[in-house]
């Protein structure tokens, strides 16, 4: 699954993220970087087959370095979060699933918020030294 949300990533979103970036509140399995003018959006994604709620639990973590943190499960294993979505309402974390044909579909869109820890963020921002220019299709990500 992460070989194929890595392809995702960059055909739709372009280079700008890290992959299991280290030494960070958790180790999220992608975290990407988007720029609109001045402004930086971080975004983490936690990939799990199944167990919506340890990714949950560790979404919620990344939430101290990004502005919008998602769990990603696949496609099979979505329904049993879903059924339990007011966790993600509450603690605004959004769901999204992805299948073995690379599709992507949003089930639950956070609000974006400021990261928890200033420092945690500026560390994730110059490990991702060239945040893109915003592509067009962040905002399916970020409100």
């Amino acid at each position: 699954m992460s070989f194929l949300f890595e392809k995702f990533l960059k055909a739709n979103f372009g280079n700008s993220y890290l992959k299991e970036c280290q030494g960070l509140f958790g180790v999220p399995d992608f975290v990407f970087c988007a720029k609109q003018k001045k402004d930086v959006s971080i975004i983490s994604f936690e990939l799990k087959l199944k167990n919506w709620k340890r990714a949950a639990k560790q979404a919620f973590r990344y939430k101290s370095f990004s502005h919008v943190s998602y769990v990603v499960l696949a496609s099979r294993s979505a329904n049993a979060a879903l059924n339990n979505i007011e966790i993600f309402e509450k603690y605004n974390i959004g769901l999204a699933k992805f299948d073995n044909n690379s599709d992507f579909e949003i089930l639950f869109k956070p609000e974006s918020n400021l990261p928890y820890s200033e420092n945690l963020h500026q560390k994730i921002v110059e490990s991702l030294s060239m945040c893109s220019e915003k592509s067009k299709n962040i905002q399916t990500l970020v409100r």
